[in-house]
């Protein structure tokens, strides 16, 4: 009944969440730094952080069934222990994904062939059988799981994979959503093959396969087709291109399976759960072959023209990462400022067009009294607001953004003096450089996806100076005034 049901979702283009997939989803996340016997990593720890997080808040995984190991806890004894339970924990509707971040080592055999190892902290690249993880034996752990999917993602080079092939089905085999979400599949994308050294760079604070593992995922862009949702092949075939580019072709990715079944580990977004077929007339596997095809070609093609013609696609490259830096916390995305007092209101709407460029529009309400060496104090005033404004931001950190831009506004005035019992108004139009910073503080993913910060500016504004007396009111030239903003922000991704 139940492969039935989700054949006829897939089908008709209809919901399916995670809940509908799978039972239950597990993971086992491993970062190591601090090796005590081999060349310590600066970024591998902070790699498996960010997959922890990706995990849990953008793919339904629950926190108590992520085990994460990081520096000393991630010993050889660890890993495996914390492996079996959770492949013996694993039922057959259930998922497990194991992340390793660190070295990996290939042992060239007598009889020919090789073995890949991953190497835990207390691990020893001369003594690999006896002090490192055989991939042979974490593939014999799967095979023992009743788990019905299993992928790993391994952010180490090394040979000796034992993957039984690399493509995915087509959407014209029979039976390919029957297959792709019943059967049953161990799989595994590793971040390069043997003699290739994983990159990593400050610039990026990960390495060349997390930093496209949360592109890929958090950033929908492996979703290839378009549909939805991300298969481990789609993530394969993106990394496979996006990692290779990153590195300058010094550690291209390799994907494949484990075994000959043919289902599909499968990513369901949280806050987006429909998955449509894809309905074309030329296949999109067919389609995205070809293009692959074409930009390896194209790669090949520049590599062997002089340096100076490669010079700008190498600029291109190098931005790249910063790029996709911002994407965690300032994405595309449009949301909601506000702060109010006793005596002033301010509602924004912002649209994030880039991750450069945004704009905004305010409304300010404030009644005060002036206090001016121009104005008596007996003056007070209300004004009305509206304004655009057009911000240049810079990203730090991700969670930081440097502001600079500037706003035309126009104001209405309506002012009063109690001592002479007047009432007038007048109004103008408003320019102002804008300066500051804005800060995001957490992300809420349910029930629905928001991220919550603040931004603080400061305004130099010009206005007018005025006074008045009996006869009325005298403008005088206008003054330039220095205006602090604290703004609440709401924002919601695109």
């Amino acid at each position: 009944m139940y492969k039935l049901l989700s054949i006829l979702l897939f089908a008709y283009g209809l919901a399916l969440t995670t809940d509908e997939i799978y039972d239950n989803s597990w993971a086992l996340i491993i970062g190591i730094n601090k090796y005590e016997n081999v060349q310590k990593l600066d970024f591998a720890a902070d790699d498996a952080i960010a997959m922890k997080e990706i995990l849990i808040e953008s793919f339904n995984f629950p926190e108590e069934n992520v085990t994460m190991l990081l520096n000393q806890e991630a010993t050889k004894d660890n890993i495996v222990k914390e492996f079996s339970n959770i492949a013996f924990k694993a039922q057959e509707r259930d998922r497990v994904l194991v992340f390793f971040a660190g070295h990996g080592e290939t042992m060239e055999l007598p009889e020919g062939g090789q073995m890949g190892y991953l190497i835990p902290v207390n691990g020893d690249a001369d003594n690999l059988y006896y002090s490192s993880i055989a991939m042979d034996e974490l593939k014999r752990l799967a095979l023992m799981s009743k788990a019905k999917h299993m992928l790993y993602l391994v952010d180490a080079c090394y040979g000796g994979i034992a993957a039984v092939g690399s493509r995915g089905l087509s959407k014209n085999t029979p039976n390919y959503i029957d297959k792709i979400i019943s059967g049953k599949s161990r799989q595994i994308i590793t971040a390069g093959g043997k003699g290739e050294q994983v990159i990593e760079k400050s610039e990026w604070g990960h390495s060349a396969f997390t930093l496209n593992l949360k592109r890929g995922l958090k950033d929908k862009r492996a979703d290839l087709n378009s549909d939805g949702y991300i298969t481990a092949n789609e993530l394969g075939m993106f990394l496979s291109e996006k990692v290779t580019i990153d590195s300058d072709n010094q550690q291209t990715p390799q994907y494949g399976r484990m075994t000959s079944q043919e289902g599909e580990f499968v990513f369901v977004y949280s806050e987006d759960t429909i998955i449509t077929q894809v309905k074309d007339s030329t296949p999109r596997d067919e389609q995205l072959d070809f293009i692959l095809k074409e930009l390896k070609q194209l790669k090949s093609q520049q590599s062997s023209n002089e340096s100076n013609s490669r010079q700008p696609v190498k600029e291109l490259d190098n931005k790249m990462p910063k790029i996709g830096q911002s994407y965690q916390y300032w994405q595309r995305e449009r949301g909601v400022g506000f702060i109010t007092s006793p005596t002033m209101t301010m509602l924004e709407l912002y649209n994030i067009v880039n991750d450069h460029l945004e704009y905004s529009l305010q409304y300010n309400h404030s009644r005060n009294k002036i206090f001016s060496s121009l104005i008596s104090n007996t003056h007070s005033n209300e004004m009305h607001q509206p304004q655009l404004s057009i911000i240049y931001s810079r990203v730090l950190k991700e969670r930081y953004r440097i502001l600079l831009g500037g706003g035309l506004g126009f104001a209405k005035v309506i002012w009063t003096d109690s001592s002479l019992n007047l009432e007038d108004s007048f109004s103008y139009f408003k320019t102002s450089l804008i300066g500051g910073v804005g800060v995001k503080l957490i992300k809420i993913a349910k029930p629905i996806s928001t991220q919550l910060g603040f931004k603080i500016l400061v305004e130099l504004t010009d206005q007018p100076a005025y006074e008045l007396d009996q006869s009325g009111k005298t403008i005088f030239d206008h003054e330039l005034k220095i205006d602090p903003k604290f703004i609440f922000l709401i924002s919601f991704p695109k």
